[in-house]
């Protein structure tokens, strides 16, 4: 049974509006795997024709000192309590972009168990329960708590993204941006570990900062930090959400 999902399109909707909507079009791409980079450098770029960046002033964070910083491709154990947050965050240099986070659910074979495991702000908690999206404030952009206890037996891996919206029609990509990261964070908020983006690339649409999968028994985090040049319905595609 098809499941539709809040996204927005022209004209567009307030975040307030899509969340309380069960909506996202039906657009199913065919997508050849063999085109799809997963590095964050492409041969590839996007094709951008978009006048000068408007820079906007950077937001002020009030993020912890002295935290342990992880190394692209660094995995480590991370369920040493039964629950966690993973809080996204990113400044832009260019106020056309608008940026969301997501997680998607997957199962062993790479894909959602169904579109209602894409986890977002208008689809915000998954249907086991175990994930429950929050909308940031300070010092994050976006806010994931994560219930070990609670993720349905199906789920081997969940991917933690950063998307544009409208990037590839209106000429937006991540070189537009900086300072892009992820947290791991205790059930009480406490910072464990930081992935932080080196550089962001003008050839990426679409960014995984990192993911979290089942190995041996225990959950590990991957810091990924690859992206792709893709829209977002392509981007989901590949794993399996079907968008309008």
């Amino acid at each position: 049974m098809g499941f539709d999902i809040p996204v927005r399109k022209a004209p567009v909707l307030d975040r307030q509006s899509l969340a309380g909507k069960q909506g996202l079009m039906n657009i199913r791409q065919s997508i050849d795997r063999n085109n799809i980079d997963n590095k964050c450098f492409s041969n590839n770029p996007v094709p951008v024709n978009v006048p000068a960046p408007v820079r906007v002033q950077k937001k002020q964070r009030n993020l912890p000192s002295g935290n342990v910083f992880l190394k692209k491709g660094q995995k480590i154990p991370v369920n040493s309590s039964s629950t966690i947050k993973i809080a996204l965050g990113w400044d832009i240099l260019d106020n056309r972009c608008d940026l969301d986070g997501s997680a998607f659910m997957l199962g062993a074979d790479g894909k959602v168990l169904g579109d209602e495991w894409f986890i977002f702000y208008g689809q915000d908690v998954s249907p086991d329960k175990s994930l429950k999206y929050n909308s940031g404030g300070n010092p994050d952009d976006a806010v994931i708590d994560i219930d070990f206890r609670k993720i349905n037996p199906a789920v081997e891996k969940i991917v933690f993204s950063v998307t544009i919206y409208e990037a590839l029609e209106r000429g937006l990509n991540f070189g537009m941006t900086e300072n892009v990261y992820s947290r791991i964070m205790d059930g009480t908020g406490n910072e464990l570990f930081r992935f932080q983006l080196d550089e962001c690339y003008s050839n990426v649409t679409a960014m995984v900062l990192g993911e979290l999968y089942r190995y041996k028994g225990e959950w590990k985090f991957n810091a990924v930090g690859s992206g792709v040049a893709r829209d977002l319905a392509g981007f989901c595609a590949m794993y399996g959400v079907n968008l309008i």
